[in-house]
């Protein structure tokens, strides 16, 4: 008994700082999801102006117009999002993960987009 008690707590405190590596603290995933949402906004920001080289000047005033529009949508759809949240420390990162999953996702609209103006 003795000795399989010795061999559990000696498992536990090998296992210890496993566990502690994945501990975050909630300034750690803000700044996480801040940086998430960095990398997605320049990825968007490089297909855009790959976009706007492809467009004649009707075009690309279309296109800024509609770029506008989407970043009021998705700072507005991020709000609502992190509201969930309201005056908790977690609105911050929800926040960024709902800034950054539609800016992934218009990115990929605009590559759609690009491919199209590609084939004409």
């Amino acid at each position: 008994m003795k000795n399989r008690l010795r061999t559990i707590l000696f498992l536990l405190t090998l296992l210890l700082p496993l566990a502690q590596t994945h501990a975050q603290s909630q300034a750690e995933m803000n700044r996480e999801a801040a940086s998430s949402f960095q990398k997605a906004d320049a990825q968007l920001n490089k297909v855009y102006a790959q976009v706007m080289t492809k467009l004649d000047e009707e075009g690309q005033a279309k296109l800024k117009a509609a770029q506008r529009a989407w970043l009021a949508f998705r700072d507005a759809q991020a709000e609502l999002e992190a509201d969930s949240m309201r005056g908790g420390t977690g609105a911050t990162a929800l926040r960024s993960e709902s800034a950054t999953a539609t800016t992934l996702k218009r990115t990929e609209s605009l590559k759609e987009f690009l491919k199209e103006l590609n084939t004409r």
